[in-house]
């Protein structure tokens, strides 16, 4: 019983939070973590998921909302370490 819902609920999310998902929250958290040693670079996480997803629709000819979903959450959860929870406490 127990092992057959967990093979449901992993199957569940393993397909609403594919791996490729995951890669654009990821880069573009660490590309907007950046901002901790370079200021400017806080804006970086939000402008590479819109290029990507640019060059996606010229070369691939579709563009995918849900990578910039999740591009844009790796930037405002960055954002939110950097401002407003982790690095706000440790200051």
């Amino acid at each position: 019983m127990i092992k057959t819902t967990y093979l449901f609920f992993c199957k569940r999310v393993k397909r609403l939070l594919r791996e490729d998902l995951q890669l654009h929250f990821l880069w573009s958290y660490f590309l907007t973590m950046l901002a901790v040693f370079w200021p400017i670079m806080i804006v970086s996480g939000v402008v590479a998921t819109i290029l990507k997803e640019l060059s996606d629709k010229w070369i691939k000819g579709h563009w995918s909302w849900d990578d910039v979903i999740f591009g844009v959450a790796g930037a405002f959860a960055a954002w939110y370490t950097i401002y407003g929870g982790v690095f706000g406490v440790l200051i």
